[in-house]
């Protein structure tokens, strides 16, 4: 069977692709090329030029890449790959074994491990045994052995089946299910036995002066094998003696422990040799060994990572890293000076950066057993020595932070703040993990002495003794901050170091030095009070702190820079955000520290300084509150400005949310005076709910909207036109749409409602009951919606006033909302909770104006064409029949007394509930409100302030302009401020009429009612 559609020459187009002869057509090449990965057959095909020779390695890369990505999508579909053409695209994977180019090889093989995953365990272990049966025949050639029917390309095929087994192992190590499991059981079985061999072969060539370049990376990748192996069945079982694969660890151990030295001393030879005997095969040779490096002490790494204590049971593996600890230690200590980071990597260095970065790192890691384990070794020279190696090695700036930092102070000190991964693949941050670690360590031991701690004291007091004038100096006294804060919950409790005595020292001696090094030691000044703040609060409560922090801030010259005053921006903010110290120490500092943070706002270059600053700056305004209030016109006058600078830059985004999260914080500061705000907060409002800015920040233009709302005292402040009241057609438009933010939204909504319900109804009662119903019928049965939903129409009616209630009567039945109401109360499947939250508005209206609630049932029905006595009469069943949902003693409260509301009209349907459902409603509610064992004569039980049942929401708004509103509100509910035996005595006393149908009520039921209102 032809594998290759008719309608294309493939090779024709593969060679139009790769050989492209304009832009235009080439464009309509790889569209006719996407098309046809379509079609069926044509990845078969395409597949087909990968494995054939006679085109070009360009044409045969791209079929590799393009077949090596798309069947590995589409392997299940059978239109396009046919169940019975899937067995010749197996054995097809296999012949790119003998593929000597690896970019056509590895993608080809990359798929055979993800069709594996894909292949029922019968059929993997079949396919993984193929794959395996030729590494006997590699390693007898490898040995120089003969071996029957080896006929292909030995040293290709050895390694490209070595890169496979151990993507596989890569591959299936991750499966959760129990066929994972049996899988690697498998692999075990297979490759256990030649990886093992093949090991050995390289251990025994390493011997005997060096294995060539085939055999070196077949030693690799065998260790790579048999290491995730062994690594996957210690993560699984953490059990060593309970599985037999873990017999094997030992000696994996050993073997690794051994190998250091070899690969090493085989790296060393290689490099030490003239450039005349170099062959074609040393950088490779040289890459094959640095890697074999990175992969032992990788796998360390990753095996103490689990179980620390129990790998290192075996002390061999201690042996290891004390090796690699060593060497590094005298590659640093032989450097003059600092260990010079240049960042050179390469395979041809004696000791390149991650090698030495690999030793840091496992002393690290074995740091707390050798504390725990081997007093012997880990004693005090043993700290002192590598914390003097860490101090005068590690630390320091090297020439390249140097260099930076005099180029690019600010760009310096944003990488040096923002990279959290650094300490993997950088000197200094990685010495400052592995003090850290060296300091914990030492909390282990048996002894009280702080060997450590006082050694820092010691050093610490004798660079204080003199000023800093030359390079070598400052740098080692900058290396010395750098240790203290890192250790700064240590060493602010050691009695020898006296912050504030510290900080009085520089400022009366090398502070006032104009020098330029000085910048160096500045900055690290501002970061390690920032470490200090963080340790001991109490240093906040010196005036001094603010004096030098203030001095950083406003320094300019030769001896300071941006990455000085960006440092000590940090320093404030961290200073200032100490909640449990008092603020009145800074306050004396406020004015001038407020200026120059807004000054550095408009002096940094980059976006990410000045966010850093704003951040600084809204932590000062949220900490001091009203002392801020005479800076608040200078500050928000800076924004615009800096708004629109931000624009089309790198950065813009994050940047322009700060300046959002500043203005919330000087809105929610000003509280009643913010009105002279809204010209700056109604456009970031606007902006920030408008793509693209919509996409990064809305949630804070949100709140700035609510925190505006919140502190409001007006909707038309400074006018129409450009207060709050333009937001509001913007806000019921999104209320529409937007359901994601909806419960943010009915929250502006609600505080609207507050700030001017009597304005509202009378101009925009019709779009907002129209835009709740809107809203309702799109949260649909989402009872966590519908409820702040029906809350927010709730406030609505009871903030309106009786007079005004005709109005927002005509507003809920023209947009079908009452109507909507009714319909509901009917569905039985609906939650209790929702039903419940309809009878509250309800409720509600009949409260404020029950004749006016009357007067809409009729209007509904009439509209509707219906039977208005019927639709009463089901209301009114309905508000019973749904009561024992209500849960909430308010709530009860709320519902009751509508009941008495609507009895209070005198209307005949309603006096003949008196009876029945509404005595009994009073009954239960009066009952729950004053129980037989309540002590409290008079007083309900369970009526709660709005305050008390939503204390969070509460909190956000108490001492705000809304607070007193709602206080206001809710203080005067009359479900709140009135009892209800009061309530209803006053309904029976008012109720036209009442005496025939009371008199058709049951008399113990009578009896018991008036127990309660007597």
């Amino acid at each position: 069977m032809d594998s290759q559609p008719q309608s294309v020459d493939i090779r024709a187009l593969l060679h139009a692709v790769t050989n492209p002869t304009s832009n235009q057509g080439y464009v309509r090449d790889q569209a006719l090329l996407t098309d046809q990965l379509k079609e069926p057959g044509f990845l078969i095909a395409l597949q087909e030029c990968a494995a054939d020779k006679s085109l070009s390695q360009p044409q045969r890369l791209l079929a590799s890449i393009i077949t090596g990505r798309e069947l590995k999508i589409k392997w299940r579909n059978k239109s396009i790959i046919p169940p019975e053409r899937k067995g010749e695209l197996r054995q097809r994977l296999f012949s790119f074994l003998e593929e000597e180019d690896i970019t056509i090889a590895r993608p080809q093989l990359a798929l055979f491990v993800a069709i594996c995953r894909t292949e029922p365990f019968p059929q993997f272990a079949e396919l993984a045994h193929h794959l395996v049966q030729r590494l006997p025949a590699c390693r007898a050639f490898l040995r120089g052995e003969a071996f029957p029917g080896s006929s292909f390309n030995i040293p290709t095929v050895l390694l490209n089946t070595l890169w496979t087994v151990n993507a596989m192992v890569k591959e299936f190590r991750n499966v959760k299910m129990a066929v994972g499991e049996k899988i690697m059981n498998l692999l075990d079985q297979e490759v256990a036995g030649p990886v093992g061999q093949l090991m050995a072969d390289w251990a025994e060539a390493e011997m005997q002066g060096g294995a060539n370049l085939v055999l070196e990376e077949a030693g690799r990748y065998a260790f790579k094998i048999r290491a995730k192996l062994s690594q996957w069945f210690w993560f699984k079982k953490k059990h060593p003696h309970t599985v037999a694969p873990f017999s094997q660890l030992s000696d994996l151990v050993d073997y690794t422990v051994q190998s250091l030295p070899l690969i090493q001393k085989r790296r060393l030879y290689l490099i030490s040799q003239p450039s005349t005997e170099w062959n074609s095969d040393r950088p490779r040779l040289l890459r094959s060994l640095a890697k074999y490096l990175r992969a032992i002490g990788k796998w360390w790494r990753a095996m103490m990572g689990s179980e620390p204590k129990m790998f290192c049971t075996d002390g061999r593996v201690i042996d290891g890293i004390a090796w690699w600890w060593s060497t590094s230690s005298e590659v640093a200590l032989g450097s003059e000076g600092a260990v010079v980071d240049d960042g050179i990597d390469s395979d041809d260095v004696s000791y390149p950066k991650r090698f030495i970065l690999l030793g840091l790192l496992l002393f690290k890691d074995v740091l707390p057993i050798l504390a725990h384990d081997r007093p012997d070794v880990f004693d005090g020279p043993f700290i002192l020595r590598s914390f003097h190696l860490l101090l005068d090695k590690l630390l320091p700036l090297s020439p390249a932070d140097l260099e930076k930092l005099e180029d690019s102070p600010e760009e310096w000190l944003i990488a040096e703040s923002t990279e959290e991964e650094a300490w993997v693949y950088e000197y200094r941050p990685c010495a400052e993990r592995v003090l850290i670690a060296l300091n914990n360590a030492c909390r282990q031991l048996m002894t009280n002495d702080k060997i450590l701690e006082g050694e820092m004291v010691k050093i610490f007091v004798e660079m204080e003794v003199s000023s800093p004038n030359d390079l070598p100096a400052i740098l080692r006294r900058e290396a010395m901050y750098c240790a203290l804060g890192r250790l700064s919950r240590s060493m602010s409790k050691m009695s020898g170091i006296n912050f504030e005595t510290f900080l009085r020292h520089w400022q009366e001696t090398w502070a006032s030095q104009n020098s330029p090094l000085h910048r160096i030691l500045k900055r690290r000044l501002a970061w390690l009070i920032t470490e200090w703040v963080k340790s001991n609060e109490d240093i906040v409560q010196s005036p001094l702190l603010w004096q030098v922090l203030l001095q950083l801030l406003t320094e300019r010259g030769e001896a300071s820079d941006m990455a000085v005053r960006l440092s000590a921006a940090l320093a404030v903010k961290q200073s200032v955000d100490a909640w449990g110290q008092p603020i009145s120490v800074f306050l004396p500092f406020l004015h001038r520290t407020s200026e120059a943070l807004v000054h550095m706002m408009a002096e940094a270059e980059t976006l990410e300084g000045k966010r850093y600053v704003n951040q600084t700056l809204g932590v000062v305004v949220e900490r001091v509150g009203d002392e801020i209030l005479p800076l608040l016109p200078s500050i928000a006058q800076s924004i615009p400005a800096l708004w629109q600078g931000a624009s089309d830059l790198e950065g813009e985004w994050l940047f322009k949310s700060s300046l959002v999260v500043l203005t919330t914080s000087l809105v929610s500061v000003a509280k009643a005076c913010s009105g002279s705000l809204m010209e700056l907060v109604i456009p970031l409002i606007e902006e920030s709910l408008q793509p693209p800015a919509k996409n990064y920040f809305e949630e804070d233009g949100l709140a700035l909207w609510q925190a505006a709302l919140y502190n409001a005292t007006s909707l038309h402040i400074p006018s129409i036109e450009k207060g709050l009241m333009r937001l509001l057609p913007g806000l019921l438009g999104l209320l529409q749409t937007d359901m994601d933010q909806a419960g943010s939204l009915l929250r502006l909504l609600e505080s609207y409602l507050l700030l001017d319900a009597p304005g509202l109804i009378q101009t925009h009662a019709s779009v907002i009951c129209s835009t709740l119903f809107q809203t309702l019928s799109l949260a649909k049965a989402n009872k966590d919606l519908l409820k702040p939903i029906l809350e927010t129409l709730s406030l609505f009616v009871r903030l309106v006033p009786p007079p005004s209630m005709p109005l927002l009567a005509v507003a809920l039945l023209d947009s079908g909302l009452f109507q909507h109401i009714l319909k509901a109360l009917e569905d039985d499947k609906a939650s209790g909770i929702v039903l419940a939250s309809y009878l509250n508005v309800l409720s509600r209206i009949a409260i404020s104006s029950p004749d006016t609630f009357l007067q809409m049932v009729a209007e509904s029905a009439r509209r509707e064409s219906k039977d208005g006595a019927k639709v009463l009469e089901e209301t009114l069943d309905a508000l019973w029949r749904n009561f024992d949902y209500v849960g909430g003693a308010r709530e009860r409260k709320v519902v009751a007394m509508g009941a008495g509301a609507l009895l209070s009209t005198g209307h005949s349907q309603c006096l003949e509930r008196i009876s029945g459902e509404f005595m009994n409603m009073f009954i239960d509610v009066l009952a729950e409100l004053h129980p037989p064992e309540s002590d409290s004569v008079g007083q309900e039980i369970g009526v709660r302030s709005w305050m008390e049942e939503e204390s969070e929401r509460w909190s956000e708004i108490e001492g705000h302009p809304e607070g007193d509103r709602r206080r206001q509100l809710e203080e005067s509910d009359l479900a709140y401020r009135i009892p209800l035996r009061a309530y209803i005595i006053d309904v029976f006393n008012r109720t036209p009429d009442i005496g025939p149908y009371w008199a058709k009520a049951d008399p113990e039921a009578v009896q018991t009612l008036g127990k309660y209102i007597s």
